[in-house]
């Protein structure tokens, strides 16, 4: 943590958007395994106690999903990649141009698990209002006729299909991503103002829709890009760090250094 750093994100306010999967939880073999440890959730709680502070989930779980798995209140949450959005301890409204999908997206379910039921270690995760196909426990070998069984899937059905970390994700054909939906947030905190900062971590593809309308928007926004160095190659991101853990201890010391406190938690 630089002088320089540390006074990029000792603006007010501050808005933190976190991606969940691969960075505050480590990656799972399937979606429901996957745990955010402890510390994470006592780092998150601090922060979200600070003074002129706003912390957002940015994930491509489901809204309610994404708060569950993260367990801690007073956060917004972004959920289904900006497609729903939940105000602290409310719930999650989806956009009003996704509701006429509802049922292609239902039809896309099916679909899905008739082509995940023939393919082991293929898992479809429900989000109501997009699908995500894992094959991160599938066999290489099949891979890439699962994929075309889903892209097929996807254009039969006038769905967008998009490609993250060992998963293929079926969304409505609407303009929104974490790039979007960041920088809408954003501006309803006033985050982007002078005198204000913005942080943004996240491991995914996904998450670099973010990371450019970030730093497009506001020079001076902290990203971080979370994984190997091998997978940073090319990231949007300015900063990189290694794991999740990483990202906790990032956290604290960002607490650390806006409540002048020698140990916030």
């Amino acid at each position: 943590m630089t002088p320089a750093l540390s006074h990029r994100l000792a603006g007010r306010p501050l808005l933190a958007l976190l991606d969940v999967d691969g960075t505050l939880s480590p990656i799972a073999d399937r979606p429901e395994h996957a745990i955010v440890p402890a510390a994470t959730r006592q780092a998150l709680a601090a922060l979200v106690r600070q003074s002129d502070t706003h912390v957002a989930l940015l994930s491509g779980r489901s809204a309610r999903d994404a708060a569950r798995l993260v367990g801690v209140s007073g956060v917004w949450v972004i959920g289904n990649h900006g497609i729903e959005v939940a105000p602290p301890n409310e719930p999650a409204v989806p956009r009003a141009d996704v509701a006429e999908y509802a049922d292609r997206i239902t039809e896309a379910l099916v679909r899905c698990n008739a082509v995940a039921d023939s393919a082991p270690g293929v898992v479809v995760e429900d989000k109501r209002w997009t699908l995500s196909v894992h094959y991160r426990l599938a066999d290489r070998a099949i891979v890439p006729a699962v994929s075309a069984h889903i892209a097929s899937i996807a254009q039969g059905l006038g769905l967008r299909l998009t490609v993250g970390k060992e998963v293929l994700e079926l969304r409505p054909p609407v303009d929104v991503n974490k790039g979007t939906a960041a920088l809408q947030l954003a501006e309803a905190l006033s985050a982007l103002d002078s005198g204000a900062s913005v942080l943004c971590i996240g491991d995914d593809r996904t998450d670099e829709d973010a990371f450019r309308a970030l730093r497009d928007r506001q020079p001076l926004a902290v990203t971080v890009f979370v994984g190997g160095y091998g997978e940073a190659v090319g990231t949007a991101a300015e900063f990189h760090v290694g794991d999740p853990d990483e990202v906790r201890a990032l956290l604290e010391t960002i607490i650390e250094q806006r409540s002048g406190a020698s140990n916030p938690l």
